[in-house]
């Protein structure tokens, strides 16, 4: 019997570790498919809720559903109903779905770099705009001395900067915080005309609305709706993920499928709770509804 060389005992240590990664993947697929029909199963029992609970039209409950992040004094009205969030977070949250929606047309679902520097300083930009709008609107409505009148297209513009500046930094902490192998040569938006064709899509939306485009409601408020129920949801998987040690263990998101189940009803809770405490004192008349 001949005796092995190194390049055969390479060969089948090779062969051995590929099959314990493969065992490896196996078990975890088992593990995590019950969780994944877990998931499917409460995001569509609360698509069916928020669809279907009588009484009540649409518009209002997912009005209420939100009531305790959003303070929905400067809503727009379009075709006759009023868009469940304000025009300021309107335009935040319909920006940071559509950019992320862009962003993955633009395949960087696990791009890890800042974009280059000019245009993340003009995101930074972005975010003070929305900061100096956002304090001079607050002096108006608390009759303070401020710098200019505010105006609700105003709002949802400088909104809309401020949305495209969270969906590019959230996207990049989750890739660094979860993901086992994060793309850190790619950058999040790679050039100007990126950043343009994410512009011109949120400006369309700024259009629509301003233009009182009255088939487009439906799309405008669902957009900023999930964008604004998303940004909490997307922090509640990454927090309770880490919590769960999948910290740079993530190659596919699927194997998320356990905390992101949990953090469905995480972020359920949270919003019930907020929009109830926000209703009480209302009715209690600590805060003006």
């Amino acid at each position: 019997m001949t005796q092995p060389n190194p390049d055969d005992i390479l060969e089948m240590a090779r062969q051995q570790m590929a099959g314990r990664k493969a065992q490896v993947v196996e078990t975890r697929t088992s593990r995590e498919l019950p969780w994944r029909y877990a998931f499917l199963g409460v995001v569509g029992a609360a698509v069916v809720a928020l669809l279907f609970w009588p009484g009540t039209p649409l518009n209002w409950k997912m009005y209420s559903v939100v009531h305790g992040v959003c303070a929905q004094i400067h809503n727009v009205e379009m075709g006759g109903m009023q868009l469940p969030i304000c025009a300021r977070n309107t335009g935040i949250y319909s920006s940071f779905l559509l950019t992320l929606l862009a962003l993955a047309a633009f395949g960087r679902g696990q791009a890890a770099k800042l974009p280059p520097l000019p245009i993340t300083v003009l995101l930074v930009v972005f975010v003070i705009i929305m900061g100096v709008d956002g304090v001079n609107s607050m002096l108006l409505d608390m009759l303070l001395p401020h710098l200019y009148t505010p105006m609700n297209w105003l709002r949802t513009l400088t909104g809309t900067g401020m949305g495209i500046t969270i969906a590019v930094l959230l996207l990049m902490v989750f890739n660094l915080s979860l993901r086992q192998q994060p793309d850190t040569e790619t950058r999040i938006l790679k050039n100007w005309w990126e950043l343009a064709a994410v512009l011109g899509v949120n400006l369309l939306v700024l259009a629509a609305m301003y233009g009182n485009i009255s088939f487009m409601y439906w799309p405008i408020a669902f957009s900023a709706w999930l964008g604004i129920t998303g940004v909490l949801y997307g922090v509640n998987v990454l927090v309770t993920s880490l919590a769960m040690g999948y910290d740079g263990r993530v190659v596919q998101l699927s194997q998320l499928a356990k905390p992101a189940t949990l953090a469905v009803a995480f972020t359920g809770i949270e919003l019930a709770m907020m929009a109830s405490i926000r209703f009480w004192a209302e009715g209690q008349g600590l805060i003006v509804g």
